[in-house]
């Protein structure tokens, strides 16, 4: 097969022998050539010596003569017999080394034809793919190599190109191989072999099984892998360093990238820019010692350039050793980044020199104490704190032997060491400790125990602050919240604790009795309003100490408010209690001189007697003032004992409270309107707005009765808000009628007080389309002077608006004279009480027409209230009275019966036509 394949198809022995002949012949006549060729060249030679040819002919015709000659050669060599036959000799004889070469070539071969025909395989190529019989066996068919794109490969071999595959893994079908599951790694080589032509004609193949050091590569790339990751884990990269040039070699990149995958100095001037200046020389100087010594692990930190051009602290450590053997020592080592950590520690160092600053000149006093209870150290301001001069002579002292000897008190000393060997720590600790000089402060501490790393305490660190001073503020603020400023007497609720100890030990101790007697003294608001307000405080502190005399040691007196005094006295049984009560009833009606003045006052008191159902000192204290609120209804200055009855009121006048908040949701407060008529022609001069309350169960509830109630509960405000708003829309309904009719409206003293009057009143008006000039608003005599300057500015405020202003049942209070006559008023209306008994006491005939005479003269309009026969009718008219109000005119009257009755087209209609109409609405009503 060899011979075969190195054979040529185109020079069979039969042509040699047919054309020897001939090639001898051409030999002949070639060299018979050559010499004539090489005679005419001698020929030019010697005419040129002589100068008779030009220079340039010789050198031509030589050079023609040996190229000639070279052709020759090359055309006849192959021509000469002996020549061919040796040729051919030593072709067969390359054939057949070339052969044995491929068979004991290790590596599996197969030489094919251009169609991938085997022309030679070795036995290594046989081995490895389980070939047997070679006959007309075509690698191109073979489907072990379906995968290799063989036929692609084959064309670009026959054109003369080199086609080497990377290593690829491939199965091998057959049951004897040698590898794993039959799968090799291989390296495939295709090489082009060319004829005498230079034509490609056939392929050679080499195979090459590299199984085995593919897996040790990819061991050793597993091995670097992981040995990357754990470095990269650990934040540390592998680096050379050489002592005598300097040269830095990194050769693992970090994941983060602040080093180079190649770091390579080179030389010393790259190592001398990587390096901090700083540093350089001090690791220069480490590297030399550590080469010196050899074997020895070593750690070094310095600063070196990272990719991001800042300066990284790097620690490197490792070891030196020789480099094979010979003097040329290195050192080999991790680096990693300490910047972190570096600055940590830095900030630590710092934090430890601030903390040490912080110690010494700290404001608090601060000290160390060791588990035996013995000084370390303290600061300047602890030694001040104790009244030392400094901390040494503290530390040198006898207490520094026995920390805890500061506390005055010896449980302290005691509870404090448990708690801290406990907890670990006390908080705010305040407690008493001895200065120097044996003198007590108040002390707060906080202190922690400092432990290791196995739990052990090492020290206690503590902090002291005096608070001394603080305690004494708190002592004092106490008193201010426990007793009164003016009086010096126990407040509220220092009463109430001491009361809930007296139900305690009367429910222990069934001798002991007790109780209450909360009094008000009586007209005290006159004094105040009179006398002025310190006077008022001058009797506050007459009365207190007075009952101070008056009272026993065992007895509490306590001021709850401004005038109201609660007594909690220790007796027998109740007569004894009845009789402290009226003994101090009696003796505050004793007149009492104050800076000349003689200022005589009562008290109402609430009498309360303990029994087994109290449980609760406010509730007590409840029923106490239930009683004496009950006594000053009751005429004042008296004492009341309290009774169930008085309960089952307040129950009730709880349950119309609840009943009087839900009445506006449920439409059942209404709003009637009184005719104000005038008394010289009997016209309509304006209507007053009157709120009636409707109750589903109990029928029409007097306003006497619900609204006192509304102005205790606040209520008194949505529903004077509800009245003004509804009354203004139904006069202003009512001009269509008569555009000169003036609404009155009464204002609660809770409205007057409130700020922003103004302004709701202006809303009104705006919802309503009223002219303030028809809105006029009553206001009582006593509610006017309650807060007079206040007051005062308020009506000009609404004065100044446009609006009229009234005073309501005049002649009841305690107005005078200078004080009317500040008030912006435009009306006075005369009390009922007056009007009715005027004919009946010839004393509120004169006060009636005294109060007339008043009002003209301030030029003022005049409504008599409560008219109800011609008798009153005729005198207010006699005394020159505008206006009159009462049930002789008309009750009352819903809006369609005053327009039926009042607002005909008709306003000339006189009072004897409305009296048949009025009269029947009385019948109506009384029904």
């Amino acid at each position: 097969m060899v011979k075969e394949m190195f054979s040529s198809k185109s020079h069979p022995k039969n042509i040699q022998k047919k054309g020897s002949g001939r090639r001898q012949f051409l030999v002949l006549f070639v060299l018979f050539l050559q010499l004539a060729l090489t005679a005419a060249a001698f020929f030019f030679l010697i005419e040129d010596t002589a100068g008779k040819n030009p220079p340039y002919v010789l050198p031509g015709l030589a050079l023609a003569a040996i190229l000639f000659l070279i052709l020759a050669l090359k055309w006849l060599l192959p021509l000469i017999p002996s020549f061919q036959s040796d040729n051919s000799g030593s072709k067969e004889k390359i054939r057949e080394e070339l052969e044995k070469i491929i068979q004991s070539t290790p590596s599996p071969v197969i030489v094919t034809d251009s169609s991938g025909k085997a022309l030679v395989v070795n036995k290594s190529f046989k081995d490895l793919f389980g070939l047997g019989s070679l006959e007309n066996y075509c690698m191109l068919n073979d489907e072990r190599f379906s995968s290799w794109e063989l036929k692609d490969i084959f064309s670009r071999v026959l054109l003369g190109e080199s086609v080497s595959l990377p290593e690829t893994w491939c199965r091998l079908y057959r049951s004897d191989a040698g590898h794993s599951n039959g799968r090799v790694c291989l390296r495939r080589s295709f090489i082009p072999v060319r004829d005498g032509s230079g034509r490609v004609e056939k392929v050679y193949v080499k195979i090459e099984d590299c199984t085995e050091s593919t897996k040790r590569e990819e061991k050793i790339k597993k091995e670097r892998i992981r040995l990357r990751a754990a470095l990269e884990g650990a934040r540390q990269v592998v680096c050379e360093m050489h002592p005598d040039t300097g040269r830095m070699v990194v050769d693992l990149k970090k994941t983060d990238g602040e080093f180079a995958e190649e770091l390579d100095t080179g030389n010393m001037t790259d190592f001398e820019n990587l390096v901090h200046p700083e540093d350089r020389e001090h690791l220069l100087q480490h590297i030399k010692d550590q080469a010196s010594r050899q074997g020895e692990h070593f750690k070094h930190r310095f600063r070196l350039l990272s990719g991001t051009r800042d300066w990284a602290w790097i620690q490197f450590q490792g070891k030196a050793f020789s480099l094979n053997g010979n003097d040329c020592t290195q050192l080999v080592g991790t680096m990693v980044d300490i910047t972190g950590e570096y600055e940590n520690e830095q900030r630590l160092k710092d934090s430890e020199s601030r903390y040490r600053s912080i110690f010494a000149n700290a404001v608090d006093g601060m000290y160390l104490v060791c588990t035996d209870d013995s000084v370390i150290c303290v600061n300047q301001a602890f030694a001040d704190i104790l009244g030392y001069d400094s901390p040494d002579e503290f530390e040198k002292g006898d207490k520094a032997k026995n920390f805890s000897r500061i506390y005055y008190i010896p449980r302290i000393r005691e509870t404090r060491q448990a708690a801290l060997l406990e907890k670990g720590e006390i908080l705010q600790l305040e407690t008493q400790a001895m200065r120097k000089d044996g003198t007590l402060i108040w002390i707060s501490e906080n202190a922690r125990a400092l432990r290791d790393e196995q739990g052990k305490i090492l020290y206690f660190e503590g902090s002291l602050t005096d608070i001394t001073t603080r305690k004494k503020n708190e002592e004092r603020l106490l008193h201010q919240a426990l007793f009164d400023h003016r009086t010096n007497l126990p407040n509220r609720s220092f009463f109430i604790e001491t009361l809930e100890k007296s139900l305690k030990k009367a429910a222990e101790d069934k001798n002991f009795f007790f109780g209450l007697l909360f009094f008000d003294l009586d007209g005290f608001g006159v004094v105040n309003d009179s006398y002025g307000h310190l006077m008022g405080d001058r009797l506050l502190l007459e009365v207190s100490q007075k009952l101070r005399d008056h009272l026993p040691a065992d007895d509490t007196l306590a001021r709850f408010s401004s005038d109201e005094f609660c007594v909690m006295a220790v007796g027998r049984g109740h007569a004894e209690i009845k009789e402290k009560a009226e003994g101090l009833r009696e003796m505050l009606e004793e007149a009492f001189v104050i800076d000349g003045h003689e200022i005589s006052i009562t008290a109402s008191i609430g009498v309360l007697l303990y029994n087994m159902n109290y449980t609760r000192g406010e509730d007590m204290l409840r029923d106490a003032e239930m009683s004496m609120l009950q006594a000053k209804k009751g005429g004042k200055n008296r004492c009341v004992v309290f009774s169930s009855e008085m309960y089952e009121q307040k129950s009730k006048r709880t349950l119309m409270e609840k009943d009087l908040r839900r009445a506006m949701d449920r439409d059942e407060l209404s709003i009637n309107y009184q005719p104000i008529v005038r008394l010289d022609n009997s016209r309509l001069k304006g209507l007053e707005a009157l709120i009636r309350w409707t109750h589903p169960e109990h029928g029409m509830i007097s306003p006497a009765k619900f609204i006192p109630l509304a102005e205790e509960t606040g209520l008194i405000e949505p529903i004077g808000d509800w009245i003004l708003l509804e009354s203004c829309r139904q006069i202003r309904n009512w001009h269509k009628f008569d555009d000169s009719l003036i609404l009155n409206v009464n204002l609660s003293g809770k409205q007057l007080e409130k700020a922003g009057l103004e302004g709701k009143l202006y809303q009104v008006l705006q919802k309503a389309g009223l002219d303030p000039g028809r809105l006029n608003l009553e206001v009582t005599e006593s509610m006017a002077m309650s807060r007079m300057d206040y007051n005062v500015r308020t009506l000009k405020r609404l004065k100044y608006m446009g609006l009229r202003l009234s005073i309501d049942d005049f002649g009841t209070g305690y107005s005078s004279l200078a004080h009317l006559q500040r008030f912006p008023l435009d009306e006075l209306k005369i009390d009922r009480s007056f009007i009715n008994t005027m004919g009946l006491n010839k004393n509120n005939f004169r006060i009636v027409q005294a109060i007339v005479d008043l009002g003209l003269g301030l030029e003022l309009e005049l409504v008599a209230e409560g008219i109800e026969t011609e008798a009153q009718l005729n005198q207010v008219k006699d005394f020159k009275c505008h206006y009159g109000q009462g049930y002789l005119f008309s009750r009352p009257l819903a809006p369609l019966d005053v327009e039926k009755i009042w607002l005909v087209p008709d306003k000339q209609i006189d009072l004897e036509t409305k009296q048949p109409q009025i009269k029947q609405l009385r019948i109506q009503a009384a029904s």
